[in-house]
């Protein structure tokens, strides 16, 4: 009888633990699959801003329907009053939307032009300083893209030198008594460029010194050679090692001159949308990708209508 006894404890004892086994399978099996996804960027640019005060829900909605969490709105001083981006980052705020200031120009990559970057990013330190906190940018985005100067084919190393300098200048600056982002665009073969008297590709040494990069990388598929993958693959992989969250993926739906697979502009939108979710399949194992970008908002909006 005893050994009867123990026998039955004995069992019972381990449907306990199966029991105990299995709940907590259960839970962590809920628990994975309630783990959220990477919160990636997608992001586009507007560079009219002067559509802003007539089109600013229609912009809004347009990106709450497309799943857009981050736009680059061009500063223009002189056409639009601060009251309209006020305006503009609080509606896009209520719905997730972070707004960076975007401003540019070749020119802005030469030592004798640094006097625009301050322009720039004193104009956006004080506009958030006398803004609400849901009315201000979160960081200035410049796209600068030197190698359209004549300059760039004269004297590359020269012109990189200037660059380099100008864009150590805009980090400073904006960092000093601030918490604003910096960003910039460049083209998805920058990695093919050395900081001059040096082993250090260009592409590492921004990664490094800004807070992320969006990548040019206007093709119109993700795999398969010359794709968009192919073509960013060795700036993600550099910037893996150096810093996550680093590297956005731009792509074009701009009617292009460039060549047929630059753009998703004959394409559509469906199509761009199919190609963006391979993309970020596919670089979702690497620690810098940090999300797509959609150049730009007009011809994306256009696109779309295109197809209703």
């Amino acid at each position: 009888m005893l050994i009867l006894r123990w026998a039955r404890t004995a069992i019972h004892r381990n449907w306990v633990w199966l029991l105990i086994v299995l709940c907590v399978s259960v839970v962590a099996g809920s628990m994975l699959q309630l783990r959220p996804e990477p919160a990636y960027t997608k992001a586009t640019w507007i560079w009219n801003a002067r559509i802003l005060p007539a089109h600013t829900e229609e912009i809004v909605a347009f990106a709450k329907q497309n799943e857009i969490n981050l736009i680059y709105v061009h500063v223009e001083p002189t056409t639009v009053s601060p009251q309209v981006y006020r305006d503009f980052i609080r509606t896009a705020k209520r719905a997730s939307i972070q707004v960076e200031a975007l401003g540019g120009d070749p020119n802005w990559a030469l030592a004798a032009n640094r006097g625009s970057i301050g322009d720039l990013v004193s104009w956006v330190k004080a506009f958030n300083h006398s803004a609400k906190p849901d009315e201000r940018f979160q960081g200035i985005h410049v796209d600068i893209e030197p190698y359209l100067l004549a300059e760039w084919k004269k004297n590359q190393d020269a012109v990189v030198e200037q660059w380099m300098k100008n864009i150590v200048y805009l980090v400073a600056e904006t960092k000093k008594d601030s918490d604003l982002l910096v960003g910039a665009d460049l083209p998805f073969w920058i990695d093919s460029v050395i900081v001059p008297g040096e082993k250090e590709k260009v592409s590492n040494w921004m990664v490094e010194r800004l807070d992320s990069i969006t990548l040019m990388a206007y093709r119109n598929h993700a795999m398969g050679q010359n794709g968009i993958i192919d073509i960013v693959h060795r700036v993600v992989a550099d910037a893996d090692s150096r810093k996550s969250g680093s590297v956005v993926v731009g792509v074009n739906i701009l009617e292009s001159k460039e060549g047929a697979n630059t753009s998703f502009h004959a394409d559509g939108t469906v199509e761009m949308e199919k190609q963006l979710a391979i993309l970020q399949e596919e670089l979702a194992k690497n620690p810098s990708f940090a999300g797509s970008a959609i150049h730009d908002y007009e011809s994306w909006l256009h696109a779309s209508k295109r197809e209703e």
